[in-house]
């Protein structure tokens, strides 16, 4: 009998497949209820969008959002999820708010007809701007804290962070449903989910949906070459960042733990993360994956991935 395949949505394509379809648009509006403190009215009718970034020029950086939608009110919404932070996350981040902003803006437009829009990052692991569950960035006067505008709102939530608070008690109101909403994305094994689910009506419908769910052979294929990649990576960094510090110690130097972290995870994600995205690639090239997606879920480029295709 073939293993049963536990899924995590902190698996972008399991995410993307669960909550970024017409079938589950409802459980998506509740999420987002929790996230920018609408009210039901204001999520009501929210749009799926086209989730590849327009190129204004061939030699220009490409990207793929996993879940890109757009409000009634014209507000467009990127939310990704990010299995390990990293420290170029932020410059993408506001790459791809960049580009959101300006899709749909043509030569001759009036600069009012520029929506607001919000990037919604999850972070599984490693996140390092601070310690909150759920963090807000706005552009504002550096002295007094005044908002200049409202058109660029960033936000990141870390799964780690919820995991914690989960013995605090923090229960009632949206927050409450955020935080279960975090833990229940987190959640590593069909027991923890199940659990989390019992917390809301919605979570139990989106928990039901995860169990019934069923890959095609090509669809699995390239479900567990996205947890592979990711579980690769992630051991080879914990690997070379243990033989930096242990490097440090060994020779005595009173910085020498840090320096040995830092020359750990440099190395050991550099070299891991690099030969795993290329081997990635080329098994999901002979399945028939695009070229786009294929440097999407790597993390390689456009070019690097037709040259492997050659």
């Amino acid at each position: 009998m073939e293993d049963e395949l536990q899924i995590t949505l902190t698996n972008d394509y399991a995410f993307k497949r669960l909550l970024g379809s017409e079938e589950n648009k409802p459980l998506l509006q509740d999420f987002l209820e929790c996230i920018l403190d609408l009210t039901p009215q204001q999520v009501l009718d929210l749009e799926f969008m086209d989730k590849e970034l327009t190129k204004e020029e061939f030699s220009d950086k490409t990207g793929i959002l996993d879940v890109k939608l757009k409000l009634t009110n014209g507000t467009v919404i990127d939310i990704e999820i990010q299995a390990l932070w990293n420290a170029s996350f932020v410059k993408r981040t506001l790459f791809y708010w960049a580009k959101m902003y300006t899709a749909d803006f043509k030569a001759g437009k009036s600069y009012d007809k520029l929506h607001r829009c919000i990037a919604i990052n999850i972070i599984a692991d490693g996140f390092r701007l601070n310690d909150a569950i759920h963090s807000e960035y706005l552009l504002q006067e550096k002295t007094a804290h005044t908002v200049l505008t409202d058109v660029l709102e960033i936000h990141f939530l870390d799964l780690h962070a919820a995991k914690r608070a989960k013995e605090e008690g923090k229960g009632a109101g949206k927050r409450g449903q955020l935080i279960n909403w975090l833990r229940f994305i987190g959640a590593a094994n069909k027991k923890e989910r199940a659990m989390i689910a019992t917390k809301s009506p919605v979570l139990q419908m989106l928990n039901e949906k995860i169990d019934v769910l069923t890959l095609s052979p090509t669809e699995r294929k390239l479900y567990e070459s996205r947890m592979k990649l990711k579980s690769d990576i992630a051991t080879i960094s914990e690997t070379q960042f243990s033989a930096g510090v242990e490097r440090g110690k060994s020779l005595g130097l009173a910085e020498g733990e840090a320096r040995g972290k830092s020359l750990g995870l440099a190395e050991g994600e550099a070299r891991g993360s690099r030969q795993k995205a290329l081997e990635t690639a080329r098994n999901l090239l002979v399945i028939g994956l695009s070229i786009e997606n294929i440097a999407k879920a790597t993390g390689l480029t456009v070019q690097e991935v037709e040259t492997l295709n050659q």
